[in-house]
């Protein structure tokens, strides 16, 4: 063999064995990237129950304010209605 042949040969084995161990490495990074997608995927999960469940409270103290407030408008408006009534009670008496 000649010496160009074999530097040829000491290369092709050299960069063989680089890329099995790169080929390795990258099969690690994207099993770690899969089981931290998982983690991520279950945070997202607990973080979405942990909201939906801080949000039903909130929603229903709405609808409770949402309602004294619509029976605070309604008591003043049969309240004017009343005073109204008296007002034209009084006038038709006299």
């Amino acid at each position: 063999m000649e010496l160009t042949q074999s530097v040829l040969l000491a290369v092709v084995i050299v960069l063989t064995i680089f890329l099995v161990v790169l080929g390795f490495q990258v099969f690690y990074v994207l099993r770690d990237l899969r089981k931290t997608l998982g983690r991520l995927n279950r945070l997202f999960d607990d973080a979405d129950s942990l909201v939906s469940e801080v949000k039903k409270p909130i929603e229903k103290a709405g609808t409770i304010l949402s309602g004294l407030t619509t029976g605070a408008t309604i008591a003043h408006l049969l309240s004017r209605g009343d005073k109204k009534g008296d007002k034209d009670g009084k006038r038709e008496g006299k």
